[in-house]
């Protein structure tokens, strides 16, 4: 049986613990080559680049973490493999207009219109924050 001192010690040493073990997780690593998308209770605070940044828990999160430069995606569609090379421009339209959803805009230009395939892809793309680079078929399945 603890003594009284002893239990409000031990109760002492948990709150300490998990004081700053909550404290820690107010951190948020943005790696190279990526930006990441900071909200504040649910309203936009920024998009920061590579770091170690410190924010109070359960009041700021990152929402969205994406890639910087040119990207080269794979996707398989209708039995085709499409190599798609594009590079986001502007991360914020990106993440809360474009829902991401580069794969979407690909799958409907094809089924759209083959005949003006760069144009209506520069178009879409454009809208979501999104230079459209290339779309090469790499083989049929």
């Amino acid at each position: 049986m603890l003594e009284p001192w002893q239990f409000a010690l031990v109760f002492l040493g948990i709150l300490l613990l998990g004081g700053i073990l909550y404290a820690l997780t107010g951190f948020i690593s943005v790696k190279k080559g990526r930006v990441a998308i900071i909200e504040r209770v649910g309203q936009f605070v920024g998009l920061y680049k590579p770091g170690l940044y410190y924010f109070a828990p359960m009041l700021y999160r990152r929402v969205g973490m994406y890639r910087v430069g040119v990207i080269k995606d794979q996707y398989l569609i209708n039995r085709i493999d499409y190599q798609l090379t594009y590079e986001i421009i502007d991360v914020k339209i990106y993440h809360y207009v474009g829902k991401h959803d580069i794969e979407g805009i690909l799958r409907a230009t094809l089924k759209d219109s083959r005949n003006d395939l760069s144009n209506v892809m520069n178009k879409r793309c454009e809208a979501i924050g999104v230079k459209f680079i290339q779309l090469e078929i790499i083989k049929n399945a």
